[in-house]
């Protein structure tokens, strides 16, 4: 122990005396140390806990009196810890007979991170019951909420009730939001806490009132009412939901959500997940029995499951479907799922066979709603076996055999089943600065198509392909923005010749013209799918360019630019697609990477080298600085496909106060949207408005969000949600809308970490 120069200096010898000897107890507060004991010095605080009666106790004090196997009395600034807690005041008093500690007089007591303060403390030590008369208290553990009790009565180890006691995380002079409950009962062992004739009050306001509730005191799952929600939309009017949770096991839980709303009446939602060794999934429904404006029931359903070595097997499902075309139209509360036309249900499952074989069983039907339908064709089944043989005598072989039932889903289109068989075999040639892959395949297929009018024929094609990919890596040291980097460049060829078979007389299952990219241009079929094998004589050149940090070998700045030369015209096509005819290729041209100062920039664009003129174009920008302001801002445009302006932002304004805003416009008004195939109109495609408002306790978000459903069709949501940290949010949460709708988005007050329990250790 310590002197301090405070300290009387008459009392100067009795304190240095009892510094030196203090006293020492290994159970209770008064048994001697038996021999050899000495003090030893920690320089870490361990986690690891050790049951307080093994461990001895510290005392100390202006006077120390009494007898040890009595009664011990501590008197001015008097202290005495144990495992970790601390209990002050001007007087301490321990009786051995009873194992009873007082404390009176400016009583503090600190355990785990949590500090309670009051005039006079009761305790029985090991029994840790007892009475706490008047206390403040402060719980590191559980966010920095703070508040203060009429009285706190010890029930034994870890279980506490608390009369006339209030809790908030604001600060302790007028909080600015606080729950006072009549009764609080704590019990940390079951990780829980009721309150009854609870109270939240906001800004001197009751805001929510409730006679009985159970809470979890951190992070472990526990049954019980989650916070309301409700929102307000265009399409459902006002609407709340009261979701249950149920926590089953330690490895299953379920929700419940009873939503109501004023336009569409009572739903019933519910989501189950589990999540085992081999196998998880989750399952989620809801269902209206009598939807008030359509006038009949309404359902959406949707699981997935997957599952690994199940008798040497992994696999799984995922499926979906609604009720009716318009159910994501009136019931969705964002535009990604308001944009589904097409529902797949698909299983799938699989194995190896060996080292180098691998099988794959696939079943995939779909639900197509609106403007997709009739939807694409199903397979019933699709069986994928697999050769994969790597580094064999310097060759890499790779045989692909398919075999797929394809259903259509209309009566006018054929229907019938596929044959694939696509070996291949490749050289590769790797060294340090450079690469080359010569390369061999082969793709044969056979058909059995069935027609609506009953009459069936096959058909059998064989194209053989060959290809060579080359490439070098170069580089050197260069300075950029003050700071020395690696700058790279990556110059690569890639030719590929696949001859002209005929194939206008093949179905056209699952293929389509593939995306002409970065990624594409060095593929050697311009189709997706197995319907069409393109007659290519093409030579692909291109480069990349990377600026590199040479000490983390994260990569900053990334130029590339790639074109092709066609030495052929296209012969092989898909209905309604016309051939190319013209040699020259378009130029792509990307950059991407930080511009410093918190800035980044993503841009890419294709130039039509034909028709000069830019078939493809992107660009955005970001702004995102460590305070938490964001500013996107870019421009996508798809010749006769899409063109839309998009900027968003968070941006303080005055005093806490920040704006909201995103805004997607479509300046096109011919071709139709690639994702919801929505014909193209000038106009707002989604727009978000609103504000957050942030203090050191709590926060409020209001916020409206616009966007089109279907043709000559949109929702209007409105969301306000007061967040108190360290208990929860009231309202609707737009988290997930902010996140998408404004990409960088972060909540201002973070997470709550967890305290430490040894935050204001003493």
């Amino acid at each position: 122990m310590f002197l301090m120069n405070r300290r009387p200096p008459r009392l100067l010898p009795a304190l240095t005396a009892a510094a030196l000897l203090g006293f020492v107890v290994t159970h209770g507060l008064a048994q001697p140390a038996g021999p050899g004991f000495v003090l030893k010095l920690d320089g870490t605080l361990t986690e690891t806990r050790t049951p307080s009666q093994a461990l001895p106790a510290y005392g100390r004090a202006w006077v120390i009196e009494g007898r040890p196997e009595e009664q011990t009395t501590l008197t001015g600034d008097a202290e005495v810890r144990r495992a970790g807690s601390v209990i002050r005041g001007d007087r301490i008093t321990y009786t051995s007979s009873t194992d009873e500690l007082v404390a009176t007089g400016n009583v503090r007591v600190t355990r785990d991170g949590n500090v309670f303060t009051g005039p006079a403390l009761q305790l029985r030590v090991d029994a840790n019951e007892g009475t706490f008369t008047s206390p403040d208290y402060y719980l590191a553990l559980q966010g920095g909420g703070r508040g203060r009790a009429e009285r706190i009565d010890f029930l034994g180890p870890g279980r506490a009730a608390a009369s006339r006691a209030t809790f908030s995380t604001c600060g302790p002079e007028t909080p600015d939001w606080q729950i006072s409950s009549r009764s609080l009962f704590i019990d940390q062992d079951d990780d829980r806490g009721v309150s009854r004739g609870a109270l939240l009050s906001f800004k001197g306001a009751p805001l929510l009132a409730s006679p009985y509730f159970a809470f979890s005191l951190g992070n472990e799952r526990k049954s019980g009412f989650l916070a309301p929600s409700f929102g307000i939309t265009s399409r459902s009017g006002v609407d709340l939901m009261v979701p249950w949770y149920w926590n089953v096991s330690h490895d299953t839980d379920a929700t419940l959500y009873p939503r109501v709303s004023t336009r569409r009446g009572m739903q019933l939602g519910g989501e189950i997940r589990y999540l085992r060794d081999n196998f998880a999934g989750d399952t989620r429904f809801e269902a209206n029995p009598y939807d008030q404006e359509a006038g009949s029931s309404r359902h959406f359903w949707h699981t997935r499951q997957s599952f690994s070595n199940l008798g040497g097997w992994g696999g799984g499902w995922d499926m979906r479907g609604v009720s009716d075309d318009r159910y994501f139209v009136d019931y969705s509360r964002s535009i990604v799922t308001s944009a589904d036309r097409v529902l797949p249900r698909t299983v799938s499952f699989g194995r190896g066979l060996s080292e180098d074989w691998s099988m794959t069983v696939l079943v995939q039907k779909f639900q197509s709603i609106l403007d997709a339908r009739p939807g694409p064709y199903e397979r019933e089944p699709q069986v994928v076996t697999r050769w994969l043989a790597r580094d064999r005598g310097g060759f890499d072989m790779n045989s692909t055999f398919d075999v797929t039932q394809f259903i259509s889903p209309d009566v006018i289109r054929p229907s019938g089943t596929r044959m694939v068989a696509h070996p291949s075999v490749s050289w590769p040639v790797r060294r340090p600065g450079w690469f080359a892959v010569p390369k061999a395949n082969v793709h044969a297929t056979s058909y059995q198509v069935n027609t609506a009018l009953g009459t069936d024929y096959g058909l059998q094609r064989v194209v053989p392909t060959l290809s060579f990919d080359s490439g070098m890596v170069f580089e050197r040291p260069h300075t950029y923005a003050g700071r020395d980097i690696t700058q790279t460049l990556e110059p690569r060829l890639f030719y590929v010749r696949t001859p002209f078979r005929d194939q206008s007389a093949f179905p056209v299952f699952d293929t389509a013209p593939a995306d002409f990219n970065f990624a594409q241009l060095f593929s050697d079929n311009t189709f997706i799918g197995n319907d069409r094998i393109a007659d290519v004589n093409q030579l692909t050149a291109a480069a990349v360019s990377r600026l590199i940090d040479p000490q983390t070998g994260a990569e900053g700045l990334r130029f590339a630019t790639g074109f092709r030369s066609y030495f052929s015209d296209q012969q092989v096509a898909i209905p309604g697609v016309t051939p190319r005819t013209d040699r020259r290729s378009d130029l792509l041209v990307a950059a991407a990477g930080p511009l410093g100062s918190n800035w980044s920039i993503d841009t890419g664009l294709q130039y039509s080298m034909a028709t000069t003129v830019l078939p493809r174009f992107s660009m955005v920008g970001r702004y995102l600085p460590p305070d938490g302001r964001v500013l996107n801002a870019g421009v996508r445009y798809r010749r006769d496909q899409l063109g839309q302006v998009d900027v968003s932002t968070r941006w303080p304004i005055v005093d806490g106060w920040s704006s909201l805003v995103r805004l997607n416009y479509s300046f096109l008004s011919e071709g139709y949207d690639p994702v919801s195939r929505v014909e193209n109109t000038r106009g707002f495609v989604e727009s978000l408005m609103g504000f957050e408002y942030t203090a050191s306790c709590w926060a409020l978000r209001v916020l409206t969000q616009q966007f089109r459903t279907a043709a000559n069709a949109s929702t209007t949501a409105f969301f306000l949600q007061l967040e108190l940290n360290g208990l929860g949010t009231i309202g609707q949460n737009p988290f997930l809308v902010l996140q998408r709708n404004i990409p960088g988005y972060r909540l201002p007050q973070g997470t709550l970490e967890p305290g430490s329990r040894y935050f204001g250790y003493e």
